[in-house]
C-alpha cells in the first residue's frame, strides 16, 4: 500500500484483473483507516485482495486475560460499589439541614400512606393491616438501595387490583408468594440488565391500561361506597351485581351519605391542590412606615394561609379518616336490630391485629381447610385439609407473576424518571424494588412499587435524601404498634372514597384522540388493551397490549422501507439502486427480494442489461437467514445474467454475507461510486463481447449447413440481435 494509508486515506487499487473475475483469497494486509460510514466510528482495515479492495473492521476476539480485566473493570470498581449501595454516597455528607427536610417530608408521606395503605389492603381483598405491612418495609429497603430520593415505595392501587383475584382464589398466602416471586424476577432483571424489556410497553398500552385500571378500581369500590354486600372479581361481574343490588335496594344509606360527603371534601381539594393565596391589592404609591408594616402583615397572613392549605392538601386523607372514624365511633353503641341480630349503622373496617408482623419466609406450600362434609346418616361433620404444593401455586398464579413484576418496574422507573433530573440508573431501581418485595414478603407484605402521588408529596415537601423513607417507615411501625386498635372504627366507605379520588384522575380521555392524530396504527394496541382489561382482567389486558405492540413492531421490521430507483452511470449504463432504511433481518429478506424482482424486466434479455446495486449504509446488523437469502438472490439474478453489487457494507453484514460461501465471481463489494460505475461498465463490455462471440460462432455453423440465401436472411437477423445488445 502507499504512504497515504498511514495518513488514514484510501488509495484504491485497480478493481478488476484481465479476466474480469476478482477472486477472494486469504487476507494478506491490514491497514488502519478511518471511516465516516461506520455507526460507531470504529477503525477499519483496508484489505487488498487480488485485484479487489475490501473493507473490514478489526477483530473482536479477546483473550481470557482481557475478558477477566474487562469483567473486573465493569463490575468490581468503587464507582460500581457506590452505584449499587447509594447510601455510601450520601450518608457521609448527611447534615442537620438534610435531617430537617427529611423529617418534614417523612411526616407528610406518613399522613398519606397510612390511610392509603388501609384502603389499598381492602381493595386487594386483604385485612387492613396488610396495607401497613406493605408500607413500611419498602421505605427502609429503598432508603438503602434506591437511587432517587423522591420515590416513595409502598402499595399502589394498580398492584392492589391486580392481586385481588389471586387473593380471592388462594387467600393471603397467594399475595405474599406473588410479592416474593415478582421481587425475584425484578432482582434478576436488574442483575442481568434486562430493563429494556420495560421499553416494549408502549405509550398507547400504558395510557389505555391506566384508564382501564381506573375504571376497574373505581367500580370495585362502589360496593363499599353504597354499603352493598356482594362478591365479584372482574369488571363485568362487578357491574352486573352492582346494578342488581341497586334494583333490590341493597343499600346502606348511612354509608352512602358518609361516602358522598367524603367525596365532596376530597375531590375539590384534589382539584385545587395547586391553588395558592395571593395578595391582589395594588401596592401603595407612598412607601410610608405604616403601609410597609401593613404590607408585611398581609404577606405573613398569606404565607400562613398557604402553609395551612398545603398541610390540608397533604393530610386530606388522614383528615377524612379521622373525622369519619370519630363519627362512626359515636354511633358504635347505637345498633339496629335486624332479624333478631345487631348491625352497625356504618360499616366499619373491623378488628385489626395490633403489633408488628413476625419475620418468616413466604409459605411455599399451603394447607387449606376445605368445606366441611356432612354425613347424611348422622350429624357428624368432617373437615378435610389439603396441601397445595409450590408447583400448583405457581400454576395458579400463572402470568400474574410476570405482569406484577413488569408493572412494578414500569411504575417505579417512571416515577424515578419524573423526579430525577440527573441520569437515572434503571438497573439500580430494579434491584431496589426487587429487594423491597423479597424482604417485604417476609413480613406479610403484598407487591409494592413506587407511587406517583406519594412521591409527589415527598418531592413537594422538600425531601433531601432517601432517609426520608426511614422516617416514613418508622411512623408506619408506630401506627401499627399504638394506633391499630382505633383503626377498626374507620368506615369502609371512607376508605373507598380515598381510593376513588386517587384513581379517577388516572383517566386519560383525550389520549385516544392524540394517538389517532399522531399514528392511527397505535389505536390497535390501545383498543385491545382497554377492552381486554375490562372484560378479562388487567393482567390479561397488559399482556394483550404488549403482544399487539410487538406484532406491529415485527410487521414494521418485516416490511422495511426499501428505496428503489433506476439510475444510469456516466457512460449511460442503467442500474437498479436499492437502499433499505434499516437493517434487514430474516422476516424482511423475502420482502426485499420481491421488491427488487418487481423492478426488473421479466425478459432475461432485457434484465441482463441492468445491474443491481445494494447500498448497505443503513444496514448495521445481519443474521444467517438474511445472508442465505442474499446468496439465493445473487444466484437467481446471476442465472439471469444480472450483476449484483454491494456498496457501503458494514463489518457485521460483510461477514454474514461472505460467510455463507457466495462464489467469488458473483460477490462484488465496492467502496465508492467510481468503483461501482467501473464495475458496471466492465460487466456490460463483457456482455457485448460474449454476445459478439456467440454471433460469430452461430454464423460459421449456419454457413456450413444452409444455402447462401438462407444464410443472408439469418445473417440479417443475427445482426439485428447483436444491435439489440
Amino acid at each position: 500500500m502507499s504512504d497515504k494509508s498511514t495518513n488514514h486515506r484510501h488509495n484504491y487499487e485497480k478493481l478488476l484483473g484481465n479476466d474480469y473475475q476478482p477472486k477472494f483469497k486469504n487476507i494478506r494486509e491490514y491497514h488502519t483507516i478511518d471511516s465516516d460510514n461506520n455507526e460507531n466510528n470504529e477503525k477499519h482495515d483496508d484489505i487488498t485482495e487480488s485485484g479487489f479492495t475490501l473493507r473490514l473492521e478489526e477483530s473482536d476476539d479477546m483473550t481470557l486475560n482481557e475478558c477477566c480485566v474487562w469483567f473486573g473493570q465493569r463490575y468490581f470498581t468503587r464507582e460500581k460499589l457506590r452505584r449499587r449501595l447509594p447510601f455510601i454516597d450520601w450518608l457521609p455528607r448527611y447534615s442537620l439541614a438534610d435531617l430537617k427536610g427529611d423529617i418534614i417530608a417523612g411526616l407528610s408521606v406518613a399522613f398519606t400512606i397510612v390511610p392509603q395503605g388501609l384502603a389499598l389492603a381492602v381493595l386487594a381483598g386483604l385485612p387492613a393491616q396488610y396495607g401497613l405491612y406493605t408500607s413500611f418495609m419498602g421505605c427502609f429497603i429503598y432508603a438503602l438501595l434506591g437511587s432517587c430520593k423522591d420515590v416513595a415505595v409502598g402499595p399502589t392501587s394498580i398492584m392492589a387490583i391486580i392481586i385481588a383475584p389471586y387473593v380471592m382464589s388462594g387467600g393471603i398466602e397467594y399475595s405474599i408468594i406473588l410479592a416474593f416471586m415478582a421481587g425475584c424476577i425484578q432482582l434478576l432483571f436488574g442483575i442481568l440488565n434486562l430493563g429494556f424489556i420495560v421499553d416494549f410497553i408502549s405509550y398507547p398500552v400504558i395510557s389505555s391500561f391506566s384508564s382501564a385500571a381506573a375504571i376497574t378500581i373505581a367500580a370495585s369500590q362502589l360496593k363499599l361506597l353504597f354499603g352493598m354486600h356482594y362478591s365479584a372479581s372482574r369488571f363485568p361481574d362487578t357491574m352486573y351485581k352492582f346494578f342488581h343490588s341497586m334494583t333490590t335496594a341493597d343499600i346502606n344509606w348511612w354509608d352512602t351519605l358518609m361516602g358522598c360527603l367524603s367525596l365532596l371534601f376530597l375531590i375539590p381539594i384534589q382539584l385545587a391542590k395547586d391553588f395558592r393565596f395571593k395578595d391582589t391589592r395594588n401596592s401603595p404609591k407612598k412607601n410610608t412606615s405604616s403601609s410597609s408594616s401593613s404590607s408585611k402583615h398581609r404577606e405573613n397572613w398569606y404565607t400562613f394561609l398557604n402553609g395551612l392549605w398545603v398541610m390540608t392538601v397533604t393530610a386530606r386523607n388522614a383528615i377524612v379518616v379521622i373525622v369519619g372514624g370519630f363519627i362512626a365511633a359515636l354511633y358504635y353503641q347505637s345498633d339496629i336490630d335486624v332479624d333478631g341480630g345487631q348491625q352497625h349503622r356504618i360499616t366499619m373496617t373491623g378488628q385489626i391485629r395490633t403489633g408488628l408482623p413476625p419475620f418468616q419466609l413466604p409459605p411455599f406450600s399451603i394447607q387449606q381447610q376445605q368445606q366441611p362434609m356432612v354425613n347424611n346418616n348422622n350429624t357428624t361433620t368432617t373437615t378435610i385439609s389439603a396441601d397445595i404444593e409450590f408447583g400448583q401455586i405457581f400454576s395458579d398464579l400463572g402470568t400474574g407473576v410476570f405482569v406484577v413484576a413488569l408493572l412494578g418496574l414500569m411504575e417505579s422507573v417512571a416515577v424515578a424518571k419524573a423526579f430525577n433530573t440527573n441520569k437515572l440508573d434503571a438497573t439500580q431501581e430494579m434491584i431496589a424494588i426487587g429487594m423491597c418485595n423479597i424482604l417485604g414478603s417476609c413480613f406479610g407484605a403484598f407487591a409494592a412499587t413506587g407511587s406517583f402521588s406519594r412521591s409527589a408529596v415527598n418531592h413537594n415537601s422538600g425531601v433531601r435524601t432517601p432517609f426520608g423513607g426511614v422516617i416514613t417507615g418508622s411512623l408506619v411501625l408506630l401506627a401499627l404498634s399504638t394506633l391499630a386498635p382505633y383503626f377498626q372504627y374507620i368506615p369502609q366507605t371512607v376508605l373507598a372514597t380515598i381510593i376513588i379520588t386517587a384513581v379517577i384522575f388516572m383517566l386519560r380521555p383525550l389520549d385516544p384522540f392524540l394517538i389517532w392524530k399522531t399514528n392511527k396504527v397505535d389505536v390497535l394496541p390501545y383498543v385491545s388493551t382497554f377492552f381486554v382489561c375490562l372484560i378479562l382482567g388487567l393482567e390479561y389486558g397488559i399482556v394483550a397490549g404488549i403482544a399487539t405492540s410487538v406484532m406491529i413492531l415485527l410487521y414494521q421490521m418485516a416490511r422495511p422501507k426499501v428505496y428503489i430507483v433506476m439510475k444510469s452511470t456516466p457512460d449511460g449504463y442503467p442500474f437498479l439502486y436499492v437502499k433499505p432504511d434499516r437493517s434487514v433481518f430474516f422476516p424482511s429478506i423475502e420482502y426485499m427480494k420481491l421488491k427488487i424482482n418487481k423492478q426488473l424486466p421479466d425478459s432475461n434479455e432485457l434484465s441482463s442489461k441492468i445491474a443491481v446495486v445494494l447500498d448497505g449504509e443503513h444496514m448495521f446488523r445481519a443474521d444467517s437467514t438474511f445472508a442465505l437469502g442474499i446468496k439465493n438472490m445473487i444466484t437467481s439474478l446471476s442465472d439471469r445474467r444480472v450483476l449484483t453489487i454491494f456498496y457501503n457494507l458494514r463489518k457485521t453484514v460483510f461477514r454474514a454475507v461472505h460467510g455463507v460461501g457466495i462464489p467469488a465471481n458473483e460477490f462484488h463489494n465496492c467502496l465508492n461510486e467510481s468503483h461501482v460505475y467501473q464495475l458496471i461498465q466492465t460487466h456490460n463490455k463483457c456482455r457485448v463481447l460474449r454476445s459478439q462471440s456467440n454471433v460469430e460462432t452461430l454464423v460459421s455453423t449456419m454457413s456450413s449447413t444452409i444455402n447462401t440465401s438462407l444464410y443472408h436472411r439469418n445473417e440479417h437477423w443475427i445482426s439485428q440481435s447483436t444491435q439489440a445488445y
